[in-house]
């Protein structure tokens, strides 16, 4: 019945750190790991692990055990990503190795978090925590306490949110006492505490259902959407600005007629709905850009159709207004032009459109 021993590294560190390839197998190539990965960091306990595990190899086949070591890895992001990579190495493993069951060799508790995803896929006789000796005095204390804050892991895991409460803390005390001796009637309560205690809150509801990577997600799109801001904004002040000009327009003694005044205020909404519409399409055009390092060419052919849906809608406006006596025949030069510049504007926009080869389409819904 063969046994396997695995070593467990769920932050890769044999990967980002000593450039190892993972999964490793077999004694020989655990052992090259491990030596690699202590000479570009002599403080990773990773090593200690691997080494561990191969006094463990060694002891069961000194006792004539059948037994195989491997090494898997996941990934820098510890959380579903590194546990994906995880199941995937052991799947490696196991189709090579064909264990019976298996040992797990971890340095700590984090590795430990994946014992589901190996008892789901092999018997686990055992696990083998290993702990680095350290010396305790004082100063090696301090050496250790310096050391793991430079540690990047430790740093996200535990240093941030101790800055977090204590920023936070310092932050609302220095305003409670500001606002204390500005307006000392006020009696205005502490509440740092309270904050402190929802901020670590908080945080530990963020790590504790992996909810980083949707934070992630929502602030790339967020400083994506960032580029379109301007162009909402502009669009919305063209769009108040030709309400309050058709306003305008329709307090006019001479148009007192309401077929007229609504065909006045047609007129001057629908140039501001055109021209909004195209500030959107830019930018959405940009964000677009932005984000995929490609400008969609095919917006170039969506302003002329605006504008050609807009000439042909005005010149219509136009003709009504003198149909129904609202205007004389001079209007009929201003008619010709805007179905002209219509028709022109169409042209422009087939052949834009028919210009692109690989046109970048947009989905104007999002």
């Amino acid at each position: 019945m063969k046994l396997l021993i695995l070593c467990v590294d769920r932050d890769d560190d044999l990967g980002s750190k000593a450039g190892i390839i993972s999964p490793v197998i077999g004694r020989e190539d655990c052992l090259k790991a491990a030596m690699a990965l202590g000479v570009k960091d002599p403080e990773e306990s990773d090593t200690n692990s691997i080494l561990s595990g191969i006094s463990i190899y060694d002891e069961y086949i000194k006792n004539d055990v059948d037994c195989e070591l491997a090494v898997i890895c996941g990934d820098s992001e510890v959380g579903i990503k590194s546990d994906q990579a995880l199941a995937k190495q052991l799947d490696t493993v196991l189709g090579k190795v064909e264990p019976k069951s298996a040992i797990l060799v971890s340095d700590g508790a984090e590795d430990e978090f994946i014992y589901p995803l190996l008892s789901s896929r092999i018997p686990i006789d055992g696990i083998k925590r290993v702990v680095v000796k350290q010396s305790r005095n004082i100063e090696s204390l301090y050496y250790m306490i310096a050391r793991s804050i430079q540690d990047e892991k430790v740093r996200r895991k535990f240093v941030l949110p101790v800055a977090l409460a204590l920023i936070v803390f310092s932050s609302f005390f220095i305003i409670t006492s500001i606002a204390n001796s500005l307006y000392p009637d006020a009696n205005i309560p502490d509440i740092s505490w309270a904050v402190v205690f929802l901020t670590l809150g908080i945080y530990i509801i963020v790590k504790a259902y992996n909810l980083d990577e949707p934070i992630k997600a929502m602030s790339r799109d967020a400083k994506t959407a960032i580029s379109t801001i301007p162009f909402v904004m502009l669009a919305g002040i063209t769009i108040a600005a030709g309400i309050l000009a058709a306003w305008n327009s329709i307090q006019d003694a001479t148009i007192n007629d309401p077929r007229h005044q609504i065909l006045v205020i047609s007129g001057i909404l629908l140039w501001a709905c055109v021209f909004a519409i195209i500030l959107l399409g830019m930018g959405r055009a940009l964000q677009v850009y932005s984000k995929e390092g490609e400008f969609p060419w095919v917006f170039f052919p969506m302003v002329f159709t605006i504008l050609a849906f807009g000439s042909f809608m005005y010149g219509t406006l136009e003709l009504s207004s003198f149909l129904l006596g609202f205007s004389g025949t001079e209007v009929l030069d201003d008619i010709f032009v805007f179905w002209m510049l219509g028709f022109f504007f169409a042209i422009l926009g087939y052949f834009a459109y028919g210009g692109i080869k690989h046109p970048k389409t947009m989905d104007w819904q999002k």
